[in-house]
């Protein structure tokens, strides 16, 4: 074998330092030692060294100016992805009403940023569509909210980027009475758009607010467990934020809204419900405990009103008062009996104040008798009676009872009324 040719075969890949560490440690030993291809290297080394001397310069002017323009695009596609994912977050948090965070202006703030930041307003607009629907459509309302959602949306949107408009303006002009008188339009339409996402919304310090106060609430008035809190809710027709709890009544899960009015005061939807569904039991039970006793039986509507506040928990209802252990037992049964004390009954003979039976005087004041007898025998507690049924003649009879009310005092109680003139007759 030859092995000068072996070694002239490697030369051009050892010079150009191609050649693996084997092919040029076997060029080096060659050379060492064969005087002839020792100078066939030397020419083409020299030879190649002069080559890349004599190779033009690349534009490096060019080149810095390629690798600006590739990063610039970089760098808009990098904002282009930082404004749609921004816009995609604001729309969700807002339309799914991610609690604080809803009440936070992001539908104006984040088009106004992205609009400071990103120089085009078409995709920060266009994207408010389809995110505006898809937070629509996460939300709990129904789905005619979805398109009422992307309409505010869009609105907002475009409230926010005109102001970034107007502040990049204003900040690009030279004398100082026009960028201030820009930057300072552009603020002040930013922040009338918060002032109209705060009506709509709610604000930061109303939900803080409404947040503590009814927690505290409910851990002050009922027993631990009775509501858990779910949210807080802002009800824009009063400008109000309300704590939004689930209770379970009759075994249905339901919901109730709690908040406090600027005087102190505060809206129990839940102590409502309570009141509301004891009164409906108490006449029920009523109804069932006088119906006997009225002789013959015409249709009666019972109706309870309370005539003092309640304090009254589940434990006094229906649903729960017959399960009840006997410790807790006695001591809602004392509480059902001084609850009813405050009830005011109306009791219509017939099905409804439109469709009164009509019974003669007689007879009215002897089912008022029978009634009353009732309540005394059964030693039922309340405020007051007022019964009523129609007379022969057209007019509404009635009559009032008290707890200390006996049958010979019923004729003096007795009233009729015209109920077109609603005037009292003799």
């Amino acid at each position: 074998m030859n092995t000068c040719s072996i070694v002239k075969d490697l030369m051009p890949l050892h010079v150009e330092g191609l050649a693996s560490e084997e092919s040029a440690s076997l060029v080096e030993r060659h050379i060492a030692d064969c005087e002839e291809c020792r100078r066939y290297y030397e020419t083409m080394k020299q030879d190649y060294e002069s080559h890349e001397q004599s190779r033009p310069e690349p534009d490096k002017k060019r080149q810095i100016e390629e690798l600006i323009a590739q990063l610039g695009k970089y760098q808009r596609r990098i904002k282009l992805v930082s404004v749609l994912v921004a816009m995609l977050m604001t729309c969700i948090i807002s339309g799914a009403e991610v609690h604080f965070l809803s009440t936070i202006p992001f539908l104006i703030l984040t088009p106004f940023v992205c609009r400071l930041y990103y120089s085009r307003t078409l995709p920060i607009v266009a994207s408010t569509i389809p995110f505006g629907l898809l937070g629509g459509l996460l939300s709990e309302n129904n789905s005619s909210y979805i398109p009422f959602f992307t309409v505010i949306a869009l609105v907002n949107a475009a409230i926010g980027i005109g102001a970034a408009l107007l502040v990049k303006q204003g900040l690009r002009q030279a004398k100082t009475a026009a960028k201030t008188g820009l930057i300072a339009l552009g603020a002040a339409i930013l922040y009338f758009g918060c002032a109209s996402y705060f009506s709509f919304w709610g604000n930061p310090v109303g939900y803080t607010k409404a947040l503590l106060q009814t927690n505290e609430y409910v851990k002050r008035t009922y027993e631990q467990g009775t509501l858990d809190f779910k949210k807080v809710f802002f009800n824009f027709k009063d400008r109000r934020h309300y704590g939004k709890f689930e209770f379970v009544m009759n075994g249905v899960r339901q919901t109730a809204s709690i908040g406090f009015h600027r005087d102190g005061s505060v809206t129990d939807e839940y102590k409502f419900k309570l009141d509301n569904q004891f009164s409906e039991e108490r006449s029920d039970d009523l109804k069932t405990a006088i119906a006997a006793a009225v002789d013959p039986m015409p249709s009666l509507n019972v109706q309870a009103s309370p005539q003092a506040e309640l304090e009254i928990t589940q434990d006094e209802l229906n649903a729960n008062f017959y399960y009840l252990a006997p410790d807790k037992l006695d001591k809602a049964e004392k509480l059902r009996a001084s609850e009813s004390g405050k009830l005011r009954y109306k009791i219509l003979f017939g099905a409804s104040d439109a469709r009164y039976v009509k019974l003669t005087k007689e007879s009215f004041l002897a089912k008022s008798a029978a009634v009353l007898r009732t309540l005394q025998e059964r030693k039922l507690n309340y405020h007051s009676v007022e019964m009523k049924a129609m007379d022969p003649s057209g007019n509404i009879q009635t009559v009032e009872l008290t707890k200390l009310t006996t049958e010979q005092d019923l004729p003096g109680s007795y009233r009729t009324f015209d109920p077109e003139r609603q005037k009292d007759q003799p």
